[in-house]
């Protein structure tokens, strides 16, 4: 079985994780929790994962490269389309990386480390689960994201764990940007290769999967 892993790097008890594996184009959540840490998310979350499948991709809710420049401009067309979409605050849901908590920067970081070294070919992606809702149409101007819960996204996942919490609903929104690109899923594109000159602090290959033809059809103009 295929096996799908999210997280959302944070504080303490404040870094979801998710396994979760597909059926058909709709995301299984097997497993969720929260972790302290990288090393405590990560390990829990392959400890579920060991038991049920192959670990084939893996989405991350924080940067996985950066500009010379500072701000990225894949991050602006993000935050131009969910402006159309009711996002009450483009900069705060995608924030300039600059502006991001260590937490969340490094901890990001250290989680694609951990995995990569676990499964060298694995393919990484770093999602954005907040603005993925404005994209997919689930949040809007009258419902803002952080009001959407896994019970919500039946169209897109199916939940059997206790997922209650935000953290662990933005890991299953990671995983499921993993299976996006996994099976590259129409209208879903790289914005890595968007960048025009991405600084990338591993090596080895990372990507940031969006579906594109959402970003494109509600940017401004």
């Amino acid at each position: 079985m295929e096996i799908y892993i999210g997280f959302d790097p944070g504080g303490d008890d404040r870094f979801g994780w998710a396994v979760c594996s597909p059926k058909g184009h709709i995301l299984h959540v097997l497993a969720t929790g929260r972790a302290v840490h990288a090393k405590e998310a990560t390990t829990r979350a392959l400890s579920e994962a060991s038991s049920k499948g192959m670990v084939v991709g893996v989405g991350i809710d924080a940067p996985l490269f950066w500009t010379e420049g500072g701000g990225r401009d894949v991050d602006n067309l993000v935050r131009r389309a969910i402006r159309q979409l009711g996002a009450p605050s483009p900069g705060g849901t995608v924030q300039h990386i600059n502006a991001l908590r260590g937490a969340c920067l490094v901890q990001g970081v250290l989680t694609a480390n951990l995995l990569h070294k676990q499964f060298s070919g694995i393919a990484i992606t770093e999602s954005h689960p907040k603005a993925l809702l404005y994209l997919l149409g689930i949040a809007n101007r009258q419902r803002h994201a952080a009001s959407v819960s896994l019970a919500d996204l039946s169209s897109y996942v199916v939940c059997d764990a206790n997922c209650v919490g935000q953290h662990e609903r933005d890991a299953v929104l990671g995983a499921f940007t993993a299976l996006a690109q996994r099976e590259r899923r129409q209208g879903w594109i790289n914005l890595f290769e968007r960048e025009g000159k991405p600084v990338v602090p591993f090596d080895y290959p990372v990507a940031y999967w969006m579906p594109w033809d959402l970003v494109k059809k509600h940017e401004a103009t």
